[in-house]
């Protein structure tokens, strides 16, 4: 258990400090090279986290985790979701695709304000339900230090 919630804590460290030295560079600048490696290494540790919980937890059964996930969910929110096995999929499918877009942009290249927004709004809320909704204990205060500091630096842009 300490590797699959170590890589998971490990790989959202990871993203907020990419995402700190992105947003934290110079406007119309390249970020730092270290950031994009920070910010794919936490890419690489969210699907090590996957792989690891359908390995340890799942047995590799795809419906057990549907099963489980829906009944985590009805115990925090009241009603049964198993597709948020699915829009755990979409969150890795969606930090890949920034960092793809992030290594092969030309440097200093700015996205749409709306695309910004609207991938930060879909990370914050995939990254609050996970880190502090379904979190418990120190988990959740790491959890409330790590969305507050994203919510403070992307408030800066």
């Amino acid at each position: 258990m300490v590797a699959l919630y170590g890589t998971i804590w490990l790989s959202l460290l990871l993203f907020a400090a990419g995402e700190s030295g992105r947003s934290l560079s110079p406007r119309g600048s390249a970020p730092p090279q270290w950031a994009w490696w920070t910010f794919a290494g936490g890419l690489a540790l969210g699907v090590l986290h996957t792989l690891l919980a359908f390995a340890t937890v799942h047995q590799w059964s795809h419906a057990d985790a549907v099963r489980i996930t829906a009944i985590q969910t009805a115990d925090i929110y009241g009603v049964p979701f198993g597709a948020g096995v699915y829009v755990n999929y979409v969150f890795l499918a969606a930090w890949l695709a920034d960092a793809w877009w992030w290594r092969t942009s030309p440097p200093g290249h700015v996205r749409t304000a709306a695309a910004v927004w609207l991938l930060r709004a879909f990370y914050m809320v995939i990254i609050f339900n996970a880190a502090v909704v379904f979190a418990g204990g120190l988990r959740r205060v790491v959890g409330l230090a790590l969305v507050s500091w994203l919510a403070r630096l992307w408030a800066r842009r």
